[in-house]
């Protein structure tokens, strides 16, 4: 009569674990592949987002340097080089902050290099992508569009776009300035009614300043003295 061997709760414990072992073992080799290619793709993951990081830092740093290149000729009156690297920032670097300063830049080095037309241009597609109620830059961009108008032999267009731009910030100090270069330049082109109404505007908002001295001035050059 054989021996019936008596086996313990441990080693029935012990059993099972090595089961489950052998199972896992079978289980994570049979699918090693989709395992491994997990871990490939977390890993091509985590390098992408590096790359995206890295390549936007180059990014940022190339439209900087860009940008204070194309400001350095545009002070030192290279105005075709100037010209060459606001554009470069504006096509390359169209969605950093930089490309909003390069277009209104834009505009300047071409008025600076007398190119009226283009100058007009740029500071038009300003206004169109950048008008964002920035008083500074709105209201120069318009007088930039003012000014290539009386560059250009536009004297009386000239003289609404500054009146244009001294309306749009009434509180803002250039406007006595636009409304003063709108009060002579619809003088210049015999629209008297039109300079008395920029003419009192300064003398009500602009007392004590210089606008309203040389309001004066040319007012009784003109004789529509009030």
């Amino acid at each position: 009569m054989s021996k019936q061997i008596k086996i313990t709760k441990q080693e029935m414990k012990e059993d099972k674990f090595t089961t489950f072992m052998l199972l896992a073992k079978d289980y994570v080799m049979e699918r090693w592949i989709y395992f491994v290619g997990g871990l490939v793709l977390v890993f091509a993951l985590v390098i992408a987002v590096t790359l995206m990081k890295s390549s936007m830092a180059t990014s940022e740093i190339e439209a900087n340097e860009t940008f204070n290149r194309a400001q350095a000729q545009l002070q030192s009156k290279s105005y075709q080089l100037a010209i060459i690297d606001f554009q470069k920032v504006i096509d390359d670097f169209g969605s950093s902050d930089l490309a909003e300063k390069a277009q209104f830049n834009l505009g300047n080095a071409y008025f600076a290099a007398n190119s009226f037309d283009l100058a007009r241009e740029a500071f038009e597609a300003y206004l169109a992508d950048y008008n964002n109620n920035d008083r500074y830059f709105t209201t120069s961009a318009l007088a930039g569009v003012a000014a290539c108008m009386a560059g250009s032999g536009d004297i009386a267009g000239a003289a609404d776009k500054y009146r244009e731009a001294g309306e749009r910030f009434t509180d803002f100090e250039p406007a006595g300035e636009f409304y003063l270069k709108a009060m002579q330049l619809y003088l210049e082109s015999n629209n008297e009614g039109s300079a008395k109404v920029m003419y009192a505007v300064i003398l009500k908002e602009f007392e004590g300043t210089r606008f309203y001295t040389e309001s004066q001035r040319i007012a009784g050059e003109y004789n529509i003295a009030q």
